[in-house]
């Protein structure tokens, strides 16, 4: 905000229950820094700040006026919220018509779902896939590799997706478990992540089934030379893909003219398994076709494995913990009941602050 005008300012807050402590936080920042550029005019506050939340008394006692409050329905997840309200700063940034071209995305897989007969049913099939590599071959991880610099944070967005849903060792009964959930999610685009961790996806000892994600054409009108940059970009994601699946055997690397003690390390054993995601353009309609995918993946799985997919417990119990140590920091409270372990953590903490 350094260099905005607070005149000409406008915040989108959103929180569903407006409790959660980081953006209330990050909110009232924002109110102060507003009121300061204002004059304290604390009726500023409903004129340039607007809520997309479910807690209308949270939203008025912070000064916004709830006619400026975006509702949506309490209990839906904020993860499963993109299309909904929560998606105002989005409409904002691409338009109105391109966010209904991504509702109609993601409706058009929505009712690819539900009627499609399993054999071509594609969410279906991902989940299936992936209770097949976790449960039954071991997979521990799943990597989602996009080759478009516009989907950098798409795998970050399926992280919070498809851990927080599925991340759970309990069944919707409350029993233990007996099986594999939900995988470590992870992955980056394209050819930054060949320079980096492909070689472990190649030739490491664990099993990373992978999603690649691909377009026939870029986003944007480019000259002749950059659509070759572009076709040399999606020769990596089809010689990648070859690659895991068929890998190269010893006597393809002697073949070669490969000096023997280097044929074990030059061969790659392949039937690593992996799943093409092809469309022809990045449009806002098929990023709401993307996530709905996963999103019914993610349900899929859920419904195999008898847990609660759109629960999130996991997440509370460290935000109780940090408003027991919070005044330890800012305060320099003690706090009754630290483990041995925390309070040495928090002495070192507070002994550091105080260096200059």
């Amino acid at each position: 905000v350094r260099d905005l005008d607070p005149a000409e300012t406008l915040f989108v807050i959103a929180s569903k229950t407006f409790t959660t402590i980081e953006t209330i936080t990050n909110a009232t920042s924002a109110r102060s820094w507003l009121l300061d550029g204002l004059g304290g005019d604390e009726k500023a506050v409903a004129k340039h700040f607007v809520a997309l939340s479910t807690n209308a008394e949270k939203v008025a006692g912070f000064g916004i006026d709830t006619a400026n409050m975006f509702e949506f329905w309490d209990w839906v997840g904020g993860r499963y919220s993109f299309d909904s309200a929560i998606g105002l700063s989005l409409m904002i940034a691409i338009g109105p018509d391109r966010f209904r071209e991504m509702l109609d995305g993601f409706r058009i897989v929505d009712e690819h779902f539900r009627n499609a007969e399993a054999p071509v049913n594609a969410p279906l099939i991902l989940g299936l896939l992936g209770v097949w590599y976790g449960d039954f071959l071991g997979a521990q991880s799943h990597a989602v590799l996009p080759y478009s610099h516009y989907l950098s944070k798409f795998t970050a967005y399926l992280q919070q997706l498809d851990m927080e849903s599925n991340g759970k060792s309990v069944d919707r009964d409350g029993n233990p478990v007996e099986w594999q959930t939900g995988p470590v999610v992870w992955g980056t685009p394209g050819t930054n992540g060949q320079h980096a961790y492909y070689q472990l996806i190649h030739q490491g000892t664990k099993l990373i089934p992978a999603d690649f994600i691909g377009f026939a054409r870029p986003v944007a009108e480019l000259s002749d030379e950059l659509k070759a940059q572009h076709d040399l970009l999606m020769a990596n994601f089809f010689a990648q893909t070859q690659a895991l699946a068929f890998g190269k055997t010893p006597d393809e690397v002697r073949a070669e003219g490969v000096p023997e003690e280097l044929v074990p390390h030059k061969t790659f054993r392949g039937n690593h398994p992996t799943t093409t995601v092809l469309a022809a353009e990045l449009t806002p309609s098929v990023l709401g076709q993307l996530i709905a995918l996963y999103e019914h993946k993610v349900f899929v799985q859920g419904a195999i494995w008898n847990i609660d997919s759109f629960d999130q417990w996991g997440v509370e119990l460290g935000k109780v913990l940090a408003k027991r140590v919070e005044p330890a920091l800012t305060e320099g409270a003690d706090v009754p009941g630290l483990d041995p372990s925390t309070a040495a953590l928090v002495a070192a903490y507070r002994e550091l602050k105080e260096v200059h």
